[in-house]
Parts: C-alpha cells; structure tokens; sequence
C-alpha cells in the first residue's frame, strides 16, 4: 500500500498542474487518486459525454480524437506515461471535448473534479500556477494553428513527425525511432492532410534518407534536414 502511495504520489508530480506541490502537498492529494485499466481500443470516454475527471498515465498510450457528424476524425495527440489529459473538464464541468482511447494495455490514475477545486481553495499559489500551465497550452495549440495556415504539408508532416520524435522517440542505430505504430491515415489526421499526400510527401522524406519507413514505424534520420524544411517552409 505504501508503494502505492508513492507511485501515485510521483505520478501526480509529473503533471505540470502539481509539479511545484512539496511532498506533503503531493502525498495528500495522491491518496485521493484512482487507478484505472484499459484495454488495447477501449474507449475511456467519448465526446460529449460529462467530465470530472483528470487522467494521469503511468503505462501505455492514449490516442484523443475529435469525429465531426460526418464520421471525418482528426486525431490530435497521441500520449503516453508522464503525460495528462481531461484537465479542462476539472475547471468548467462541461463535457468532453475529444474521445479518448487506449492504443494498447494502458493504466492511469484519476482525479475528481471536487477533490481538484477543494484543493484549489485551500492551497496558496496554485491557482496561479494551473493559470501559468494553462497558458503554455494555449501557447502550443496557437502554434500548431499557424502550422496549418503557413506551413505546407511537408513541412507539417516534419513538424509532426518531429514531436511525436520528442514524445515518444527511442534511440537506434539508425536514428530515434517513434516507439508507436503509426498508419499513413494517422498522420493525414494529425497533420490535416490527405493519405495519398502522406505518402508522396513520405517517399520523398525516404528518398533523402530523412525519415525510414518500416511498415507502421517511423525512424528519424536526419532530425536537421526535417527542422531545415520546416524553416524554409515558414516556421
């Protein structure tokens, strides 16, 4: 049980929300974590349906999309251990933004919406920091706006291909591998793109040696070429 204690207790500090919490601090708001366990495609929730938690992932991946009535899907982000997600609904109780699924066997820990804004209230500061925290993301989904409107769709494959690199890379012999697998179709839905100018724009990333292509996994190369063209491209 005390290891339980504490691995929850670190878990929370990976969030940026809970970074700055002294030890106490941490130690008492990890007593009111949950764990949860989700198997490869279940669904942790879908969009539309009521908030009021914060998910925490300690093991796996989870994949956040967004489907319009016509069935069309972007996929937003892909995250894994360390990472976080379901904060906004912590702050306005409106229900979910994105669907959420696990990619493969995932755990995370929870935290209610209650428990977040008593501790709101009662902790000096920490208002300010979940406001600075909010800020930088709003920061982020700025900058992936003007990749849309001034990159072209190279130049944004590169710039997807390099984050999902800082995310969830691990170094090979041939470069940094993206340790997920990856569809053709998954990138046109992070990228805002089309499959067939994936691959076009793929082969040429093959044909340079930029970027090695086995199957569903990708191997970054040459990391300045890929940064080069975003550069020229007008980010």
């Amino acid at each position: 049980m005390r290891q339980n204690k504490q691995n929850a207790a670190f878990a929370l500090q990976q969030v940026p929300f809970f970074s700055h919490l002294n030890s106490e601090d941490a130690a008492a708001l990890a007593d009111r974590l949950i764990l949860r366990r989700f198997n490869t495609d279940q669904i942790i929730f879908h969009l539309g349906d009521p908030g009021g938690l914060l998910y925490i992932i300690t093991h796996g991946k989870v994949k956040i999309s967004y489907s319009n009535p016509d069935g069309q899907e972007a996929l937003l982000a892909i995250l894994g251990p360390g990472d976080f997600f379901g904060e906004l609904s912590l702050l306005d109780s409106s229900p979910r933004s994105a669907t959420a699924a696990a990619i493969e066997p995932t755990e995370t820990y929870t935290l209610d919406g209650a428990t977040f804004n008593m501790f709101l209230d009662n902790t000096p500061g920490f208002a300010h920091h979940v406001l600075s925290v909010l800020a930088t993301r709003v920061r982020g989904l700025n900058a992936q706006l003007s990749d849309i409107f001034f990159l072209d769709l190279p130049a944004r494959l590169a710039r997807t291909l390099l984050r999902l690199a800082d995310q969830h890379g691990k170094t090979s012999p041939n470069g940094i591998q993206i340790d997920i697998s990856l569809t053709q179709t998954d990138l046109a839905e992070m990228t805002g793109g089309t499959r067939v100018s994936i691959n076009k724009a793929l082969g040429r990333f093959r044909r340079a040696k930029w970027v090695d292509v086995n199957g569903r996994h990708f191997t970054i190369r040459d990391r300045d070429a890929l940064v080069n063209l975003i550069q020229i491209s007008g980010g």
